[in-house]
C-alpha cells in the first residue's frame, strides 16, 4: 500500500474538520431553515434555528460559525456566545411574549436580541 504524502494527508484532515463545522441544514441549497430572525444590539440580524429546547443563532448567510448555541429552559436562554475567537458563557431572560432575549456574560457584557420577523 502506498503512503500518503504530507500535503494529501493535510488536505484530508482539513476536509474532515470543515465537514464538522455547524452549518444550518439546507443552507447549501439556499433554503430558509430559520424559524425567525432577530435584530441584535451588536448591529447584526441573526437567524434562529430551534429544535426542542436547543437554540442556535447564525448570520443568515448559512455560513459557520454560529453566534449562539445553547438551550431555552423555561423563560431563560443558557449557552455559549461566539465572538471572534472567544467562547463566552451566557444566560438571560426571554420576555413573556417571546420578543426579546437578553444574554449576559459573567463580566457584565450584554447582548439584546429583538424579534424581527419570520
Amino acid at each position: 500500500m502506498k503512503a500518503m504524502n504530507p500535503f494529501s494527508l493535510s488536505l484530508l484532515c482539513v476536509s474532515l474538520l470543515l465537514a464538522c463545522l455547524p452549518v444550518p441544514s439546507g443552507a447549501e441549497e439556499g433554503q430558509d431553515e430559520y424559524s425567525s430572525f432577530w435584530k441584535c444590539s451588536d448591529g447584526n440580524t441573526y437567524g434562529l434555528i430551534a429544535d426542542g429546547k436547543k437554540r442556535a443563532l447564525y448570520l443568515p448567510t448559512g455560513v459557520a460559525p454560529v453566534f449562539f448555541s445553547g438551550e431555552k429552559n423555561g423563560d431563560t436562554y443558557v449557552g455559549t456566545l461566539y465572538e471572534g475567537n472567544q467562547q463566552i458563557p451566557v444566560n438571560g431572560p426571554v420576555t413573556k411574549n417571546s420578543t426579546r432575549v437578553t444574554l449576559r456574560a459573567n463580566d457584565g457584557r450584554t447582548w439584546v436580541l429583538d424579534y424581527s420577523h419570520k
